[in-house]
């Protein structure tokens, strides 16, 4: 930026690509500043898609992020959604004009307490058996006592619980969800699992609309593991 100081002529507006104005008596020119315009250039396109990516992901989730990312995220003065977007960048890619999403890398719950230890997963038909490891430390064990498994249908927009056990059980068996009116189209189901303290483990979770009227679930101090991915079920 540069100063006039003396001229007979006051200069003001836009010459070329140098500004002029005049401020508390003096005048000044400056450089225009560039404006990035192009709506439709590969970096604007690319940072829509992942964006709009990553909100329909965790709109979808809405039930599961509520119960493993909400304390989490309040504590470090998030959403849950954008606590998801954080964790879970480098699971979106965009090529070609369109995102993939990496779901078996997806982090849903970011709990401080113990592990779920999945061992062993099993499919005959739509029933499913999970099976996980029932040791751990006594002080974490009393943390994590329940088991959640959740099953994911992006294609359908199916987030559901299907499965809630005691850890001693050591085992979930559960069938997938079936949307009403998708019979025999091809469906695919990711299934992830996270451990929550029992005095938590009935609290229920809301619908995103009954979020936006009810803060309470922010309070709820769940006490979870991290998430782990228990496998992809094709039907």
């Amino acid at each position: 930026m540069a100063k006039i100081r003396a001229s007979l002529v006051k200069p003001s507006g836009a010459l070329g690509d140098v500004v002029s104005y005049t401020r508390m008596g003096k005048t000044y020119c400056r450089r225009r500043a560039e404006v990035f315009n192009d709506q439709r250039s590969e970096r604007q396109l690319r940072q829509r898609a992942l964006f709009k990516a990553m909100r329909q992901t965790a709109a979808l989730m809405c039930t599961m992020l509520q119960r493993g990312l909400a304390k989490y995220a309040h504590d470090h003065g998030m959403t849950e959604d954008n606590m998801f977007a954080k964790l879970n960048k480098e699971c979106f890619e965009y090529e070609n004009g369109r995102v993939r999403i990496d779901y078996a890398k997806l982090k849903v719950a970011y709990g401080y307490e113990g592990r779920v230890m999945v061992t062993e997963v099993s499919k005959k038909g739509r029933r499913v058996e999970v099976k996980f490891g029932t040791w751990q430390g006594e002080a974490t064990a009393r943390k994590t006592d329940v088991v959640h498994i959740y099953a994911v249908e992006p294609k359908l927009e199916v987030c559901e619980l299907v499965a809630s056990v005691e850890r001693e059980a050591g085992v979930a068996e559960f069938e997938l969800p079936e949307a009403e009116g998708q019979r025999g189209r091809r469906q695919t189901y990711y299934l992830y699992a996270m451990a929550e303290a029992e005095n938590t483990a009935d609290v229920p979770t809301m619908s995103a609309d009954e979020k936006r009227w009810n803060k309470k679930h922010r309070n709820v101090n769940r006490k979870v593991s991290r998430s782990e991915f228990v496998g992809m079920m094709k039907m």
